[in-house]
């Protein structure tokens, strides 16, 4: 009987010292989610000086907002991506928009569009970079032939979205509005401010894809700027360092591998750091290729 009662205390003993640290455990895991997704409510998240309102009928935005940050911290192997090829890319857009006056933070734009990668295309048409469509291209000086497509030139593709954003800062007095009418469209992001009697993103009821448009660049923003609270240091690692290349001026060519051959380069480099030539070709006139070169 004695026995008995002391494995029954034994038992209960145990299953107690279970509960607490099972208890512990769970306050543990709270404390630490509870920290990241705090930040949504407590932090002040703009996105080129805007404020995200999130007061009153704006409370709302908290969710908009924690959804586009669940889900880039699902997708972590695009976002290490990202971050690896960061400085590949971003070092350069910032120089441009400093140059051109415009806020830093239309940055995120080609990085929630082509996740950085300036030679990927769209079931739409979109292409490059900057997912530039066709139309918009040319528009702004960008050659798109069948052996072109500055598209894919991450150099004069930047240089047309500086004047792209130029113009639309002129058509909205916000850079929130303009980013939405960057991926919407100018004409059908006006006639939904018309129509909704509204001047500001926040107020607008818009297709899905625009509607998330601009939390995706404020979440981007955010886990950009705090990555370590959201992802392990050593998964992601160190940053890709930019090519070291030079320009090389050449004319029209019907076989740029042989070329390539003749003046002792890799083909694949040709390829690789000039995706804006279509195939094997360059029609007539005067090109400027990048090529690798020992010398910085």
């Amino acid at each position: 009987m004695r026995e008995q009662i002391q494995k029954y205390y034994a038992n209960k003993k145990l299953f107690w010292r279970i509960i607490i640290v099972i208890a512990f455990l769970l306050i543990i895991i709270f404390l630490v989610s509870g920290n990241k997704w705090s930040i949504s409510t407590n932090a002040q998240l703009s996105f080129a000086g805007e404020l995200m309102p999130k007061q009153w009928r704006y409370a709302l935005n908290i969710e908009r907002f924690d959804r586009e940050v669940a889900l880039l911290e699902v997708n972590e192997a695009q976002f290490i991506i990202i971050y690896k090829r960061w400085n590949l890319i971003v070092p350069m857009i910032e120089k441009e928009l400093q140059k051109a006056g415009l806020p830093d933070d239309l940055k995120y734009i080609p990085v929630i569009e082509s996740a950085l990668r300036e030679n990927v295309s769209s079931s739409a048409g979109a292409a490059g970079l900057w997912q530039f469509m066709p139309d918009t291209a040319k528009k702004y000086w960008l050659v798109v032939n069948e052996f072109v497509d500055e598209r894919f030139d991450v150099a004069k593709s930047t240089a047309a979205a500086m004047l792209y954003f130029k113009d639309l800062g002129k058509q909205f007095n916000k850079r929130t509005l303009v980013a939405a009418a960057y991926n919407r469209g100018e004409n059908g992001l006006q006639n939904s401010l018309e129509s909704q009697y509204t001047n500001n993103f926040y107020d607008l009821w818009l297709n899905n894809e625009t509607s998330r448009y601009v939390f995706r660049l404020l979440a981007m923003k955010y886990v950009r700027e705090h990555k370590y609270d959201f992802f392990d240091r050593d998964r992601l690692g160190g940053s890709y360092s930019p090519f070291v290349t030079k320009s090389m001026n050449i004319k029209q060519t019907t076989d740029l591998a042989d070329r390539a051959r003749r003046n002792n380069l890799w083909y694949f480099e040709v390829k690789k750091l000039n995706p804006w030539i279509i195939g094997n070709s360059l029609p007539e006139g005067k090109w400027n290729i990048k090529v690798f070169t020992q010398n910085k």
